[in-house]
């Protein structure tokens, strides 16, 4: 596949804001971004009995790392790791950042995060491991570069300019139990079988525990999300990835993950069908919603569920209010000068 130069991504904007919340998509302010390593640290060790629920690994800052037999994460020396089949590196692509990289987010996502990571040490005492927020256009560009074919047209990554990730808006994280192994989540984070890596997958190709799993990790992230206000829409199909919704048009995502997280199924597979074979009507019945309309659906899907909802999410419902923040079509990507 023939990559596109440097100049085509060049000044990209964002063109998805919402228009009634911002006049124009802002640029993300140096104090917006918080250095995960650090973000409110005392905090979350003192809610975990002074354990950190959160450790960084920048994953595409290195090119070392490799998953063992056991499923920790060890070094090796470069000439082994040149003979380690892509699956089992943490770094499926190649050297994209500095070294010196820290994993930066976006604060609004931060706080979620933070939130996620504190109730699920408290509740299954996982430690959430991060390996990547903020991956400036420079940076997305060098994995594009870096990338096989099978991944952009997979869609493991996303050209650069298109993603949450550019504005700090993403993370990708994957969690570990008190021995330091990873919990089973049916694939490591990049997991190159894009088959099986949705939050639908309901197929035997993963164990019954490891659906288990990312239905925790996912209710984790909307009840601190919920919680604090806020919104997160968990890419559908990367269960490794929590990321804010671009705009309304994926507020049935944020509706999706809720019910999903309480065993109810939103779609149906007509639903699923449109979205797969005509897009056009998709948009009309799932997508052209305004924030009101969200609300009236949430009410509508939930009706006689509120229990389960208040019991796994902490809420019965969203914030009641709109909110600028809550979307990452709002802002526009960071470049390394930026």
């Amino acid at each position: 596949m023939l990559r596109k130069p440097w100049k085509d991504f060049t000044n990209l904007t964002s063109q998805s804001f919402v228009t009634d919340l911002v006049p124009a998509a802002k640029n993300v302010a140096p104090e917006d971004l918080c250095d995960m390593a650090e973000y409110r640290k005392a905090e979350r060790m003192s809610s975990c009995g002074g354990h950190d629920p959160i450790r960084t690994l920048v994953a595409y800052a290195q090119n070392e790392l490799i998953y063992d037999e056991t499923d920790r994460i060890i070094p090796v020396e470069f000439a082994v790791y040149a003979t380690i089949p892509r699956q089992r590196r943490v770094n499926k692509f190649g050297l994209s950042y500095r070294r010196d990289a820290k994993l930066w987010l976006h604060k609004t996502l931060a706080d979620i995060v933070v939130g996620a990571a504190v109730h699920l040490h408290q509740t299954q005492s996982w430690t959430t491991t991060l390996y990547d927020g903020l991956r400036t256009i420079d940076g997305a560009y060098k994995l594009y570069l870096h990338a096989h074919d099978s991944d952009m047209e997979s869609r493991l990554l996303s050209l650069p300019g298109q993603s949450a990730h550019n504005k700090g808006m993403a993370v990708d994280s994957m969690m570990s139990d008190a021995m330091g192994r990873e919990i089973d989540m049916g694939g490591h984070f990049d997991h190159l079988d894009m088959s099986t890596n949705g939050r639908t997958y309901g197929g035997d190709n993963i164990s019954d525990l490891a659906k288990k799993c990312r239905l925790i990790r996912e209710a984790a992230f909307l009840r601190s999300a919920f919680l604090q206000g806020l919104l997160i829409a968990p890419l559908r199909n990367e269960f490794w990835d929590d990321r804010l919704p671009e705009n309304r048009e994926d507020l049935w995502r944020v509706l999706d993950s809720a019910a999903r997280s309480i065993g109810l199924t939103l779609l149906s597979p007509e639903d699923e069908k449109l979205r797969r074979e005509n897009r056009k009507a998709f948009c009309e019945k799932w997508e052209r919603w305004s924030y009101a309309d969200f609300l009236a659906r949430w009410a509508e899907t939930f009706r006689g569920h509120e229990s389960a909802l208040e019991k796994m999410l902490g809420v019965t419902s969203p914030p009641l209010k709109e909110k600028p923040e809550f979307y990452h079509g709002n802002y526009n990507p960071i470049y390394d000068s930026s």
